[in-house]
């Protein structure tokens, strides 16, 4: 999964406006900038809610004398600081109100950034097709300046960001290469290192290692000259990560060895423990042994004091693997173990936290609706004499709504029950599965370290016990359904365990979740059913999944370049039912191309 862009924020053309830059120093005037100061002072110490209300009110006074710069400047400094928030919505109400104001002006810096601004509000709420509608339209004015500027080489790069997200690469590559060579003919070396990033991150994504090397190479140059230890840092350790795919693994260790030297120097324990573990592995892979064991302790001392489970879970399963591969089963179970213990807690604190929520959701809207309840009430009772009859005339016309509402619900509790019936076994046999068989193949495993008993084969049960605990994650839908969505789909196929042999791609964006329990639940069903198929039946090498949310729709699109089938003649298998059965519950338009010879191409939209 690539890193999502992070587009750099900052208070655009919000430095403090001078008195002096008026020609009239009216009062008016000296009032309206002293609320809009205020609203950047509040905007610096990170009190938004505040900040953003001294804007609304530059806003309401700079309408009321026609200073279009300072209402332009607080609607921008508004959409900023709302994306920021994670509020999109207000963000790109305040971007559309300045592409609104300035829709006549030519060549004008602050319509290019609103552009630009509302289609990344949009790229965060995954809405990919009107973010790149936004992108191009901000290319296509920034094309119109007298000469190139920097922000055509951003708008490249965000048109690349949005191909790159739904699979298209080649549009991806096509873009960032334009943004690269604006950027090279502006000279600007800072984003030229980005643009080299971006398109070594593109290129590895593909597994073009060679390729992806040369870029990272030619952007770590860059930043060298710069000295910015802590982006040299990640370069080295992205470049190192390359050379061992590549068996260059002198030139990897050499690399990793001069990342962690300036990880150290900037304290980026973080960084560290990343590097650390990336060593070795490196080192396991040339049976070093003793500098790997080194490498992974301190690895996980500093794991433990910067409380980075996730790294902490991938430190101990290589602890396990560098004691397996001497063949000391007991050090390796021990850490097998406790790579189980923190995988089980970090399942279990993420499915408590969502619990929690839901909870907190649930009580929130329960109290609003009392609330609701009580108002309508009080209202009801102080007009009751005046609007006696309006009451029970709306009243009863509300009995036919009401009529077909209360029918709409016993369908829908009728769907509900078919959704609920078709996962219960699931669930009881994932549970089956991790109380009784799970606990079971851990007894034999513990009960066999006898010397007498092979260590490989001790080691091979309990490769077979993690695989029935991953199954039983992956059945047991109480689980799924209180994880995030990301999680619960990577549980779900068992990535922990997914053919190393198969280009497996899957895109989900930051924030994507699905809080309907039963859309959830037949989306990633249908997932797997669909990985099934690929695997099983269709020979396939490569998989692409893909999440998106397209105006309040969510949108599945999976591909794989299998030998496909012939969609009439495979219309009466289970797999093929399931999918139609699920797509129908979901009331969803489908739109599946195979044929023999072909592979697969699925789309859904819900």
């Amino acid at each position: 999964m690539f890193r999502i862009f992070c587009f750099s924020f900052c208070l655009l053309f919000t430095t403090y406006i001078s008195k002096s830059a008026y020609s009239k120093s009216s009062i008016n005037n000296d009032a309206l900038i002293n609320v809009f100061q205020k609203g950047f002072k509040c905007a610096k110490k990170g009190k938004v809610d505040s900040a953003v209300l001294y804007f609304h009110k530059a806003i309401d006074e700079a309408k009321q004398v026609h200073d279009t710069v300072i209402w332009v400047k607080s609607c921008n400094n508004i959409s900023v600081l709302r994306n920021n928030q994670g509020r999109y919505d207000q963000s790109i109400q305040a971007g559309l109100e300045i592409l609104d104001i300035l829709k006549e002006k030519k060549q004008n810096k602050s319509k290019l950034m609103a552009l630009i601004n509302v289609g990344i509000s949009y790229y965060k709420k995954s809405d990919f097709p009107k973010a790149l509608k936004y992108f191009i339209e901000a290319k296509d004015y920034a094309l119109q300046f007298n000469s190139i500027i920097g922000e055509l080489g951003t708008c490249y790069e965000e048109i690349g960001h949005v191909y790159r997200i739904i699979g298209d690469f080649k549009n991806a590559m096509i873009h960032y290469e334009k943004g690269l060579e604006v950027r090279l003919e502006l000279r600007s070396k800072k984003a030229i290192a980005i643009s080299y990033n971006n398109i070594g991150d593109l290129l590895l994504e593909q597994k073009k290692f060679s390729e992806a090397l040369v870029n990272f190479e030619k952007s770590l140059k860059i930043k060298n000259e710069f000295g910015d230890k802590m982006k040299i840092s990640l370069t080295l350790h992205n470049i190192s990560n390359v050379e061992f795919k590549l068996g260059q693994v002198q030139n990897a260790k050499s690399n990793l060895l001069l990342a962690i030297k300036n990880r150290k120097e900037v304290n980026d324990r973080l960084g560290l423990v990343s590097s650390y573990l990336l060593l070795s592995i490196i080192l396991i892979h040339e049976n070093n042994f003793t500098k790997a064991e080194h490498y992974l302790l301190r690895a996980k001392e500093l794991a433990k004091e910067i409380k980075t489970l996730d790294l902490e879970r991938d430190i101990y399963l290589q602890l396990k693997n560098l004691y397996a591969a001497q063949n000391k089963g007991k050090e390796a179970l021990a850490y097998y173990d406790k790579y189980i213990s923190i995988k089980d807690s970090i399942f279990n604190t993420e499915n408590m936290q969502h619990m929690q929520e839901m909870e907190t959701r649930y009580q929130t809207r329960e109290k609003e609706q009392q609330i609701e309840v009580l108002n309508i009430e009080k209202e009801a009772k102080a007009n009751e004499s005046f609007y006696m009859k309006i009451v029970l005339g709306v009243f009863l016309f509300s009995l036919l709504p009401i009529g077909f509402f209360v029918k709409q619900r016993q369908k829908t509790r009728i769907l509900k029950e078919r959704v609920a019936a078709s996962n219960r076994e699931c669930t009881k046999l994932g549970m089956e599965l991790h109380d009784s068989i799970s606990g079971n193949l851990t007894y034999l495993c513990r009960s066999m370290e006898k010397e007498s008993v092979g260590e490989s084969f001790v080691d091979q049960l309990r490769q077979v016990s993690d695989e029935v605990r991953g199954i039983s994650h992956q059945l047991n839908m109480t689980a799924i359904a209180n994880q995030e969505f990301r999680d619960a789909l990577s549980d779900s196929l068992q990535l922990d365990h997914f053919p190393e042999d198969i280009d497996l791609k899957i895109y989900v964006p930051d924030g994507f979740e699905i809080d309907d329990y039963e859309k959830k639940i037949n989306l990633i069903r249908i997932v797997q059913e669909l990985k099934t198929n690929s695997l099983k039946h269709g020979n396939a090498s490569s998989i692409v999944i893909s999440f998106s949310r397209v105006q309040n729709k969510v949108r599945l699109a999976y591909t794989d370049n299998g030998i496909g089938f012939d969609l009439k003649e495979a219309k009466k298998g289970n797999g093929l039912i399931n999918i139609r059965e699920r797509v129908e519950l979901l009331s969803g338009k489908l739109d599946w191309q195979t044929s023999p010879g072909n592979g697969v191409s699925f789309h859904l939209t819900v």
